[in-house]
């Protein structure tokens, strides 16, 4: 079960744990590690037919312990019911003279079992950290591939304990009769525990892979900085007082209008921050932008200013959407020219989103000063809207995206419209996609009524991997009437609020994609996939650009069979 934290805790009882079995076998399975040793090749091969049922065999099992090369064992062999054996391996012809080891006719600079005696000590170490009281006996032996003889040598370091030439074409008995002259004393192990252990020194598999926790950390920290192209734009700040920024999603467009509105005021001037959504309005304020107001609640402030009372003198929290569409335009033309407008300087952010009336406050209020928009029209969701032509005489173009991996970034492509508002097709090369990828994965689920519980359990592993509650977003892509995520209070055990919540800075956030447009956050859970099929593609890229790690789309099968890209996707 899940706790209210988001821990997992596992129930305890009754009866046992089922684990899966210890590895069998020859590792590396396809043939040996790299070697320049024929010896060990050799045995590698006897033992890849010849092992007994059972037992496991690792070739070059390396250890390394206080930052120190503690040795390599040749071949560690795990026997069940016995313990593990060091297989030291010797090439060329091994024999003893005058009391000395020699290889080919030279003397050894140690004898061959202790050679192993290092490593086994090491090994010992290293399996009482991780086994404790578990740890088996373990035993030296050594294999000379290379040399036959009818009688192994009396020295009592190897005495009935050597492999020669002549056991290889029967290594399963002599290994078996070996095992039962070296473990005739030892204890019996308890459990598999130490044959996992030894496998997961030898290592079968390295995936490299960070947490979601430290992939947000490093996100953080590529995504600080502005780049030239940024930089330049900003330059131009007084050489271009009217200018119109366009970038797609991901480019940096709030991030230069934020730095934009903040040269305005060190150069003296007084500038005003306005966009489409409450919760990029709030955000933008909790950033230290004092100004930051959506065109609507500014035309609400002016009113109120004026003392003109709209929709029978109720608040405009409970104003009806019809009275939004008059209340810009009315303060425009009628509240403006009584007022003392404090602002010199206008930034508008997502400009795509703004209505005709919307514009008509904007310029009410802009006059003939400086006037800043940024927009992109492949996010725009409503077909009558877009910034009015002959506004802004200049016009630049952010083309780096910055916000989304990558892979992410392209698969959005997909749902992209052109500058001019039409389907802009795939925008990547379908073939250059990489699916599945690590940034991105699609959960299905048997029905509607399954996905509530699915984006809670999809949330409980963000937060297992380090994920902070402000890290994640459930972006639902159904509007607010018809939602039940984006306006529900507490998702399985986790409390979420909407996205222009005083308290969304700490608590994962459920919130409709357009109302969280212009906002960002690591990891989006995006759901309720087509509760709201109208204008399905824009739905879709605004809530995958949002991702600054990755992202999760949890559907139906019916749902993702609507949607061939969500069918790739989901392999």
């Amino acid at each position: 079960m899940v706790t209210e934290t988001g821990a997992l805790v596992t129930p305890r009882g009754p009866g046992p744990t089922l684990r899966a079995m210890p590895a069998e076998g020859v590792f590396p399975r396809q043939g040996p590690r790299p070697t320049s040793s024929d010896a060990e090749k050799t045995l590698y091969r006897a033992l890849s037919s010849q092992l007994p049922k059972g037992w496991t065999a690792w070739h070059s099992l390396r250890i390394r312990a206080d930052r120190k090369y503690e040795g390599e064992g040749d071949f560690v062999v795990a026997i069940p019911d016995r313990g593990i054996l060091v297989l030291e391996v010797k090439g060329g012809a091994i024999e003893i003279r005058d009391g000395q080891w020699l290889q080919n006719g030279r003397r050894m600079k140690r004898p061959p079992r202790d050679q192993a005696h290092r490593y086994k000590n090491s090994l010992i170490d290293r399996l009482e950290a991780t086994c404790q009281h578990a740890r088996p006996w373990v035993g030296i032996a050594c294999a000379f591939p290379d040399t036959p003889f009818s009688a192994g040598p009396s020295e009592g370091g190897v005495c009935d304990a050597v492999l020669g030439q002549q056991d290889l074409p029967y290594l399963n008995e002599a290994l078996t009769e070996l095992a039962a002259r070296q473990f005739e004393q030892a204890r019996k192990p308890r459990g598999h525990e130490w044959i996992d252990a030894l496998h997961a020194l030898w290592c079968e598999t390295w995936t490299p892979k960070l947490s979601l926790g430290e992939k947000t950390k490093l996100r953080v920290q590529e995504l600080i900085a502005l780049d030239a192209d940024q930089l330049q734009l900003l330059d131009q700040v007084d050489e271009s007082p009217r200018m119109l920024v366009r970038g797609g999603a991901g480019t940096g467009k709030t991030l230069v209008a934020r730095e934009m509105y903040r040269r305005l005021e060190k150069r003296g001037r007084r500038p005003l921050y306005l966009c489409s959504t409450s919760a990029l309005a709030a955000g933008l304020r909790a950033w230290g932008i004092e100004h930051a107001w959506t065109v609507r609640k500014h035309a609400a402030r002016l009113l109120e200013r004026a003392g003109i009372a709209m929709q029978g003198g109720a608040p405009s929290s409970q104003w009806a959407s019809e009275t939004w569409e008059l209340a810009p335009l009315q303060a425009a033309t009628d509240a403006l020219p009584e007022l003392d407008e404090p602002y010199d300087a206008v930034v508008v952010d997502e400009g795509q989103d703004m209505s005709s009336s919307d514009w008509d406050l904007v310029q009410a209020i802009a006059q003939d000063r400086a006037l800043w928009v940024f927009a992109d029209a492949r996010q725009g969701f409503w077909e009558s809207r877009a910034v009015p032509e002959g506004v802004l005489p200049a016009l630049f173009r952010l083309t780096k995206r910055y916000r989304c991996p990558e892979p992410l970034a392209r698969f959005a492509d997909g749902y992209a419209r052109d500058d001019e508002g039409a389907r802009a097709g795939r925008g990547a090369d379908e073939d250059a996609l990489e699916l599945p990828m690590e940034e991105l994965r699609v959960v299905e689920v048997p029905s509607q009524s399954a996905v509530a519980d699915k984006v809670a359990l999809e949330i409980h592993k963000a937060r297992g991997e380090g994920m902070a509650p402000a890290d994640i977003a459930v972006l639902t892509l159904a509007g607010q009437s018809r939602t039940a995520l984006g306006v529900a209070d507490r998702i399985g055990a986790f409390d979420v609020v909407r996205a222009d919540d005083p308290r969304a800075a700490n608590h994962v956030v459920a919130d409709t994609f357009l109302r969280f447009k212009g906002l960002e956050r690591p990891w989006i859970i995006v759901t309720e996939v087509y509760l709201g099929e109208r204008r399905y593609d824009v739905r879709m890229h605004v809530a995958l650009t949002r991702a600054t790690v990755g992202c999760v789309v949890v559907a139906t099968a019916e749902q993702i069979g609507k949607d061939e890209r969500l069918q790739k996707a989901l392999g």
